[in-house]
């Protein structure tokens, strides 16, 4: 390797150019120890004479150490550059991927970049493509390489916004041990995890064997009513003072103490009064009384009055338990020849509150229900009054659940060899099976509530029955009439009928098969030009059952459908890299290129380009260019239908509706497209005691798979498109009931930015301190779901959309390390922005769309005690959210009003942590 080339991996190592560089925590352990061929996920030549342009960071042990992490999701997380869209704290009113922790780099999505394990594609958890990185246990895991920038051209498909790889310590030798526990200052999100592994050489040490074990439980947050700023319940409100769409005043305002005006837990009529049984409310002795409105009654919510606060049950953090066994085996069959195989199980459980059942306007209340208060009867018989909607939250059940467990499989078996003086090969066949099962109990029975509210008095027997049993018949088998008067007025029995348990089960196989080699081709003017070629094949097929209830649509929410699809993708690629100058500076140009042939969607080729450029001994530059592509997954192309809600603003009528949405796939789905170009300084003044980097990137993708709104839809077909109006159900007086929202490539998304990375370490008072700066800075990120309608997301703190971003994310990190103690602190912090960056004076005020920075600080520290027999016997501890900062605020406009946005804000509070770490 040239000395100029090594200098090169010892920059790009040490501070971790672009994404959000990183620095091992513990400043001590770190030295000498930033050289670990972390170039091998940014390129295919293995042990090159070059460096790679790709920009890598690294995430080590040591890191992990430090936060204390008991799933590598949430370390990860913390790289300014990705969104923490799917964890266990921001999918909590996800019904089927509640509790799941994904990874999302540039927030483009957890299925926009590529999960690998060992430089090996690993298998998803469900039908979109997504990694539940969760089931990868922490125990063995030696560093994570976070490839930023497109690396489809290298690695595949997904690899639209680069590449995880999850690395395993594969060289262990003896036995380590990790104890920890750890709770919130709240008394709740209890946790405890137990890991263990063993390594150990063999047969003159020609083989290599290790085991693994990872036991994880944490009990969560189960509702959000536990913590004081969530039970403010804030929420967005209409603005009764708005008269016109140009008359300066906002149409929304944002208030605390918010009851939900569409229901309450006793029940409840609506109306404008002009009926005498309009704005009632019926309590659990039996009478009815005029409810209690708050201001600013309409939409969903009102500003105090008597009504529903559906996010108090709903999951703060959700439960969840994971348990792992792992192995791996090599063995040198020769100098030259190796096999190896890895083996995998975990299975993680999840058990996490939604929403209480809730209607809103059905079922409907005849006259002559024997159970309606006499008072209310007597007014509907005296202004003849057959019927009346009813408007009820369902308390007195428990809240529907989401119960998930994933259960994952991942077997590898594989040879590895060299040849001549570069040369290497490599084949591996890969299975990887995960099953999934996801149920909701006490999911609500449509049908059965109206059969259950629809009660009369048998007057042959003189009991209260439901009416399609009357006389005997058996209209509605099973039927228990059921008093809907008043929070716990349901009998046992009534809450038996109208409720069932919904739940569908997955199984996805995936077969990898790939083989590989590379080394040095020739010798060039500047130094040995090195290539790499390989082919892959994959297959995934994905089948998926439900409940008979759930295929029939009978439930409130969910109502999963049945799922049956299967793809394939035969691949060919190569990589080259050639030295063009070397000695006192040095140039190195490489290109990449990938051929796959897609069941699904046919060929497509991906390409990447670039440069590094070493013109001084303390500078470098380097840059790409790449074209990068995602194939639609099985669910994209043959999800049915899936059931969610959403509140709209009805153009029609001026009111704002919640709705029913119905996302399907769309199996003429074609691939997405993305053009990404990265610009890098690396600049180290000092050597390795200070360094910067400085990087650019820019991301482009086309035809992007995606929905347009639901607000678009409504305001395109209002607009006169009348492929819209298809996708629409109306009510009477042009009420909105449901939209169906299918993916398309209509879309794009272009997202542009900064890196900035700073490291500095020095010795002081016998130990050594180190300081690490990490920042990202986002320049522009413009969404276009519909194609025709560009929104810049820059900036958007709400829970508006899925690709919101603070502009300024970064994290400052110190820590001193002096012979057996060390301590580690840092600071996180978030810019201000806005709920909605695209609203103006007539939508809210700046008041209200204003959301202001955060900081948070963390502190750990270890003693390591010296111990006769032990490599290692450390204890150790940590303090997350030290401040016990609450999020601010940034309500979600939904019926379920949860009071801020949990993928950019700590929704915990303070926690802590206490653990023992033996190696021996």
């Amino acid at each position: 390797m040239k000395p100029s080339t090594l200098k090169v991996k010892h920059l790009a190592g040490a501070i971790a150019l672009i994404t959000a560089a990183h620095q091992p925590a513990f400043a001590e352990r770190a030295k000498g120890a930033v050289i670990e061929e972390i170039t091998i996920t940014a390129s295919r030549l293995k042990e090159s004479g070059y460096e790679a342009p790709t920009p890598v960071t690294m995430l080590g042990t040591d890191d992990m150490e430090a936060r204390g992490v008991t799933n590598i999701a949430d370390l990860v997380n913390e790289v300014p550059s990705f969104s923490a869209t799917l964890s266990t704290q921001s999918t909590t009113l996800n019904s089927r991927q509640n509790g799941v922790s994904g990874l999302d780099l540039r927030g483009l999505g957890a299925n926009r970049n590529l999960v690998l394990v060992n430089g090996r594609r690993h298998v998803p958890f469900d039908e979109n493509g997504i990694v539940n990185v969760a089931a990868i246990p922490t125990v063995i895991i030696k560093r994570v390489d976070i490839v930023t920038g497109g690396a489809s051209a290298a690695w595949g498909t997904d690899a639209v916004s680069g590449v995880v790889n999850i690395v395993f310590d594969d060289e262990l030798e003896g036995a380590k041990i990790d104890v920890q526990g750890g709770q919130s200052a709240e008394g709740d999100a209890k946790n405890g995890r137990i890991s263990a592994a063993f390594g150990q050489k063999f047969a003159d040490d020609r083989g290599h064997f290790m085991v693994a074990a990872d036991v994880f439980d944490n009990d969560g947050v189960p509702a959000s009513s536990a913590r004081d700023w969530s039970n403010e319940h804030w929420a967005i409100l209409s603005n009764p003072n708005d008269t016109s769409p140009n008359d300066g005043i906002p149409s929304r305002i944002i208030r605390p103490n918010a009851a939900l005006y569409l229901a309450s837990p006793n029940g409840v009529t609506l109306g404008n009064g002009s009926s005498p049984i309009d704005n009632l409310e019926f309590l659990p002795d039996g009478t009815a009384i005029p409810r209690e409105l708050g201001a600013y009654a309409s939409g969903s919510h009102m500003l105090g009055g008597s009504g529903s606060y559906l996010s108090d049950n709903t999951a703060l953090d959700v439960p969840v338990e994971r348990n792992a066994l792992l192995g791996s085996v090599r063995f040198d069959l020769t100098d030259t020849l190796r096999i190896f195989a890895e083996g995998s199980y975990t299975v993680s459980e999840s058990d996490g509150a939604l929403i209480n059942a809730f209607r809103f306007g059905d079922p409907i209340i005849k006259s002559g229900n024997p159970y309606l208060p006499d008072s209310v009867q007597a007014l509907m018989d005296e202004n003849g009054i057959e019927a009346f909607p009813l408007f009820r939250t369902f308390e007195e059940i428990p809240p529907i659940a989401s119960v998930s467990e994933n259960k994952n499989k991942r077997f590898v078996l594989g040879a590895e060899g060299d040849y001549g003086d570069s040369g290497w090969w490599e084949a591996y066949y890969q299975y990887g099976n995960a099953t999934f099962s996801n149920k909701q109990p006490y999911n609500m029975l449509v049908q059965n509530l109206r059969n259950a509210a629809d009660a009369v008095i048998d007057p042959a027997t003189g009991e209260i029955v439901c009416r399609a049993n009357l006389g005997g018949a058996n209209g509605a088998p099973g039927c228990a009439p059921a008093n809907l008067f008043g929070k716990g007025s349901l009998s046992p029995e009534a809450i038996d009928y109208i409720t069932d348990t919904g739940g569908s089960w997955t199984k996805l196989d995936q077969d990898v098969f790939s083989i590989s080699m590379g080394g040095d081709v020739f010798e060039g003017w500047a130094g040995p030009i090195v290539a790499a070629i390989g082919a892959d094949y994959r297959e995934e097929s994905l089948r998926r059952k439900v409940t008979d209830n759930d295929d029939n649509s009978a439930f409130i929410i969910v109502n999963a459908k049945p799922l049956a699809g299967e793809m394939d993708v035969k691949e060919i690629f190569t990589e080259w890299g050639v030295p063009l100058i070397s000695g006192e500076q040095s140039l190195d140009f490489n290109a990449a290129v990938r051929w796959a042939d897609y069941s699904s969607v046919g060929s497509a080729t991906s390409w990447k380009t670039g440069m590094v450029y070493q013109p001084t001994e303390s500078l470098v530059v380097r840059g790409t260019v790449s074209q990068d592509i995602r194939a639609p997954s099985i669910g994209e192309q043959f999800l049915e239908a899936t059931l969610l809600f959403a509140n709209i603003t009805n153009p029609f009528t001026g009111d704002s509706n919640a709705i029913s949405r119905l996302l399907t796939g769309n199996e003429n789905l074609d691939q997405e497209e993305s053009k990404t170009k990265t610009i890098g300084v690396v600049w180290s003044p000092m050597a390795a005691d200070l360094q910067f980097s400085l990087d650019w990137y820019d991301i482009s993708i086309t035809d992007a798979i995606d929905r347009t709104t639901d607000q678009q839809i409504l305001d395109r077909c209002f607009g006169g498109e009348n492929e819209m109006c298809q996708l629409i159900s109306f009510g009477a007086n042009q009420e909105v009931t449901e939209i169906v929202n299918p993916l398309l490539n209509l879309g794009s998304v272009d997202v542009e930015g900064l890196d900035f990375s700073s490291d500095y370490s020095m010795d002081l008072g016998g130990g050594t301190l180190g300081i690490n700066l990490l920042a990202s800075y986002l320049i522009n990120k413009e969404f276009d779901a519909s194609g025709n309608n560009p929104v810049d997301v820059v900036g958007e703190m709400g829970l508006v959309s899925n690709f919101g971003a603070p502009e300024t994310k970064a994290r400052l990190g110190l820590s001193y390390d002096r012979g057996p103690w060390g301590i580690y602190g840092q600071m996180r912090y978030v810019s201000s922005g806005y709920y909605n960056p695209n609203w103006g004076a007539e939508d809210i005020s700046a008041s209200d769309n204003s959301i202001p920075s955060v900081t948070y600080f963390d502190v750990s520290g270890y003693y390591r005690f010296d111990l006769n027999g032990m490599d290692r016997f450390e204890l150790y501890g940590g303090v997350t959210n030290l401040g016990d900062k609450d999020p601010p605020v940034a309500p979600r406009d939904f019926i379920s009003n949860i009071a801020t946005n949990p993928v950019h804000y700590d929704v915990i509070g303070q926690r802590f942590y206490l653990g023992l770490r033996m190696t021996f």
